[in-house]
This record gives structure tokens, C-alpha cells and sequence, in this order.
């Protein structure tokens, strides 16, 4: 498995300093831009004022951006300030970044628990002014039996990329369901997952576990066993990439591992530090990580107090 670790500069780190860095040093030795907000209020109000700094760059051309379920909380602060500040949003398009698939493989309805749609609709849409918001037909979301019209969407309205990508990274480092794509039998060239576009997955049991935590109270049989996600070409191609950690001690190892690991697939969130470009070569991206000091802390071990 591919360990290797460098800082800004290129030079070897071993794993165990990489652990233990303190959170001043994150920024320092890893060239990226580390936001360390004090509290999550705070951070959300952070995220939510750079999707508004992107709407209002673009000046009201249209503007593309991929958002995920999870961080959700920067979604009511931003249609707030929306209204407050009368921003217009009719020429934005969102593309979602992934969406549960039930058992037989099929989307799983709004009245799921756990349908990222309907959260989107609820936190983030209908919450925008009707007079500010962009027309439903400009909020797309994958589903099981449209992932070619997904593709066709970042070809015809994003051609050199989405303007904004907020990502959050999983404990075994999944964007999205970007999972390692190896499992069992399955192997998948480097290259072959890089140019991976929206397609069906296989919930592995890390992110199964993750999501039980985080939003079934520990309930496995709640999460879905199948989702459908964008791939790694499609977000890898935007042309701003921020990364939000924001749910806990268990995402300090994610954070490491996303600012120091060389870009691999074996741990998608490190590819994060890539861009992709038309020709198809990678480029370092210049990300923005967002995290509060309960993130920011050095890894360690202990009993459970």
C-alpha cells in the first residue's frame, strides 16, 4: 500500500510525524491553506460565505457547483444570507455529489430518512427566497437510471469544470462514494479510476459504519447497501476545491492523511490536491481545507474513558 508522506517542499515525512504534528504546524508544513474555525457555527458561516464569494465572482453568469450532503449546516446560513443580502441564484446550477440506492439497486425515495435529496430540498432550496432562487430544473441529482444525463450536464454546463467543489473526506478516505476502488477480487487500474464518471457503488462497510455514527445512532441496517455517486473526473476537474472536516475526532486521521499522503487512489481525499485538466493531466490544486480544533488535533490512541 502506498504510505508515502511529503510536506510543502517535497521532503519524505514518516507516518508518525505526520500523526503528531501539532494543528499550528498543519498549515505550515503542508502549504495548504488550513481554516481553523473556533467553533462550528462559525465554520458553517465560513463555507456558506464562499459558495456567496463564488456567486458574486462570477457576477451573474452562470455558475456550476457540486455540493454534497454532509457538511449540510453551511445550507440554511447561506440561504439566509441570501435574503438578507438579495443575491440572485437563477443562474446556478448544483450537481449533487451522490444519492443512497436501496437493496434491488433503485434511488431511494424521498421519503427515505436518509435521501440526500430531500435534505437538499429542504436545507438548502426551499429555504432560498422564491425570487432568488434558481429554477428546479437547475438541481440536478444522480439517480440510478440517469447517470448518463449527469455526465452530459458537466459536459454542456460545466465544459472546463465546475466553478466550486465542496467535499468532505470519510475516515478511509472517500469523497463522494469515491471509495478505494479495490475490494476482493476487484482491481482497478489508477488510471482507469481517475477517468471514472457517475456510476453505482457498493457502500463498503467504513462509510456503512461512518453514516450509522453520524446519522442513524449507530443503526447499520438503516444505511442503504448502494449508492450512486460522480466519480473522480468530474470532481477533479473544478476549478475551486474546498474540504470541510467537520464531524469529529474520527476525521483527524482523514485530515492528515488528505494534506500529507502523495495523491493516491488507495486514499481518494489525498487526490483532492489534484486537478485534472481537459488534456486529462494532473496538476496540483490549490484547496482550502475547513476545520474546527476538535479536527485539528494529532492522532493518538487511548482506552475508551
Amino acid at each position: 500500500m502506498n504510505r508515502l508522506y511529503r510536506d510543502m517542499n517535497g521532503k519524505p515525512l514518516s507516518r508518525q510525524t505526520v500523526l503528531s504534528l501539532p494543528p499550528e504546524a498543519l498549515q505550515e508544513r503542508s502549504g495548504i491553506p488550513v481554516k481553523c474555525a473556533p467553533d462550528y457555527e462559525t465554520l458553517y458561516e465560513a463555507v456558506a460565505d464562499e459558495i456567496i464569494h463564488v456567486l458574486r465572482e462570477r457576477k451573474g453568469e452562470k455558475t456550476v457547483m457540486i455540493l454534497p450532503v454532509g457538511p449540510v449546516r453551511q445550507y440554511p446560513v447561506f440561504a439566509r444570507k441570501v435574503a438578507e443580502q438579495r443575491i440572485d441564484c437563477r443562474r446556478l446550477w448544483t450537481i449533487n455529489m451522490d444519492e443512497f440506492l436501496d437493496r434491488n439497486g433503485r434511488t431511494v425515495p424521498l421519503s427515505h430518512p436518509m435521501s440526500f435529496r430531500k435534505t437538499m430540498l429542504e436545507q438548502f432550496y426551499e429555504r432560498i427566497p422564491e425570487a432568488l432562487r434558481m429554477p428546479p430544473a437547475q438541481m440536478l441529482f444522480p439517480r440510478h437510471d440517469n447517470m448518463d444525463d449527469i455526465n452530459r450536464a458537466f459536459d454542456e454546463h460545466a465544459p472546463e469544470g465546475a466553478d466550486l467543489c465542496l467535499a468532505g473526506v470519510g475516515p478511509e478516505g472517500h469523497f463522494a462514494f469515491n471509495e478505494d476502488p479495490n475490494f476482493g477480487h476487484v482491481l482497478v487500474p489508477d488510471e482507469e479510476f481517475l477517468a471514472d464518471r457517475t456510476r453505482l457503488v457498493l457502500v463498503n462497510t467504513s462509510t456503512v459504519d461512518m453514516d450509522a455514527l453520524v446519522a442513524s445512532c449507530g443503526d447499520r441496517s438503516a444505511v442503504p447497501p448502494f449508492a450512486v455517486t460522480i466519480g473522480p473526473h468530474d470532481v477533479l476537474r473544478s476549478k475551486r476545491m474546498r474540504v470541510v472536516f467537520f464531524a469529529g475526532m474520527f476525521q483527524r486521521l482523514a485530515l492528515r492523511e488528505t494534506l500529507f499522503r502523495v495523491p493516491t487512489p488507495r486514499f481518494p481525499g489525498s487526490l483532492l490536491k489534484l486537478r485534472k485538466l481537459p488534456d486529462g493531466a494532473l496538476v496540483p490544486q490549490n484547496i482550502t481545507v475547513w476545520i474546527t480544533p476538535v479536527e485539528a488535533g494529532p492522532v493518538v490512541s487511548q482506552t475508551i474513558a
